[in-house]
């Protein structure tokens, strides 16, 4: 049974995630032969202060620009 975890800043919309979520159970179906509800997809959401890039926090990076 795969578990997929997706990592992202917030900010997607519900029909967003609906339709990646669909997108990933469809690959799956494709790849594995697996049945949809073998499928789990979590939506891990962070903030700007609790990631970074290049050395700097996101916050802090789209200060400087």
């Amino acid at each position: 049974m795969p578990i997929v975890t997706i990592q992202q800043s917030p900010g997607r919309i519900k029909e967003q995630r609906q339709l990646l979520i669909k997108k990933i159970t469809e690959a799956f179906e494709e790849a594995y032969g697996l049945k949809s509800e073998s499928v789990t997809v979590f939506f891990q959401n962070f903030d700007d202060s609790h990631w970074g890039k290049g050395g700097l926090l996101h916050e802090d990076r789209s200060k400087n620009t």
